[in-house]
């Protein structure tokens, strides 16, 4: 998949800002705090990003495209696809979890990090299209893709976030997860 390619102090940069955000929030996250994080002069967040919304948006394009990566196209392999989106999100939210609360609580009013957030969308979009294919192709129940996705990757959200409050992280079995959620959602052959 084609996507931004990031040089190393660019990555230095991302990773100072989801830092910076599991700190302070996105709503107290500062361009110069990040640059200390990163190790870079603020003037280099400036010239690479433009702004601190560019940054943010910078950081949630890079996640979009990883999840995209990790996730990849529909394959026709419907055990296969669902396995990857799983993962795909069970590996975002382990990576990421103690920033999803921040997002979530400033999402509704943070005007720079809703913006940001269309690349999780648009990927949100690309995977419930995934889905979309399953259900034309009878294999999936007839429910918005949305929700059928939301069913899918729910559950693994909310324990990737509460996990944060536990001392030994629940672990993932992908395959059981994705065999039980076609028990609920797969469509039933015809004998």
């Amino acid at each position: 998949m084609d996507h931004q390619r990031w040089d190393d102090t660019q990555i230095a940069v991302l990773d100072a800002c989801v830092t910076c955000a599991e700190e302070k929030g996105f709503a107290g996250l500062t361009t110069r705090r990040v640059a200390e994080l990163a190790g870079v002069n603020e003037v280099t967040i400036f010239r690479r990003f433009g702004s601190k919304s560019g940054l943010i948006n910078a950081a949630f394009e890079r996640e979009a495209a990883a999840m995209s990566d990790a996730v990849g196209d529909y394959s026709a392999d419907l055990r296969g696809d669902l396995r990857r989106m799983v993962t795909a999100v069970w590996d975002a939210t382990g990576r990421r979890r103690a920033v999803l609360p921040a997002i979530l609580s400033e999402l509704a009013t943070n005007a720079e990090l809703r913006s940001a957030a269309s690349h999780s969308v648009r990927e949100m979009t690309r995977v419930t299209d995934i889905i979309a294919k399953y259900q034309q192709r009878g294999l999936l129940i007839d429910e918005p893709p949305l929700q059928a996705y939301a069913a899918l990757v729910g559950p693994l959200v909310y324990l990737g976030i509460v996990s944060r409050l536990l001392p030994d992280p629940p672990e993932l079995d992908g395959d059981a997860h994705v065999e039980k959620y076609l028990k609920g959602h797969a469509r039933e052959e015809k004998s």
